[in-house]
């Protein structure tokens, strides 16, 4: 009885395993992250400037395909993992590009805005997400 909202929470077993494994990738990915930027910052900081020879939007671009990849994913199966990850890849592709067309531009009279656009888009998704998730 006490495990009855975990449940509902994390879904069945499948849904378990796939939210522990998509956690796992997402802290090994945090890590070496981390670990590439402490070892040397200054490369980090050049290499958000061009990724693979890429431009910025194209870094923006694979963010927002992959972050849609994982979030229709999400929708397949019972876990919320995938559909918050891929909407929180998506709302951060969306603030990439806010940031090469020019974070001013997005104001449209208040400071506000360019903060809120990602944070709205983040925020459908996921009540999209509850809503269409099996």
């Amino acid at each position: 009885m006490g495990d009855e909202p975990e449940r509902q929470f994390m879904g069945g077993q499948k849904s378990k395993v796939w939210t522990y494994l998509i956690l796992m990738v997402v802290l090994i990915g945090i890590v070496i992250l981390i670990n590439v930027v402490w070892k040397n910052p200054t490369l980090a900081r050049e290499g958000v400037k061009s990724f693979f020879g890429l431009p910025t939007w194209a870094l923006a671009t694979i963010t927002f395909l992959v972050g849609a990849i994982v979030f229709w994913v999400g929708l397949k199966i019972e876990t919320d993992w995938p559909e918050a990850i891929g909407a929180f890849l998506i709302a951060g592709s969306v603030a990439a590009f806010e940031l090469i067309a020019g974070w001013s531009k997005f104001e449209l009279g208040l400071v506000v805005v360019p903060y809120l656009i990602p944070l709205v888009v983040f925020v459908l998704l996921l009540m999209y997400g509850m809503k269409k998730s099996v």
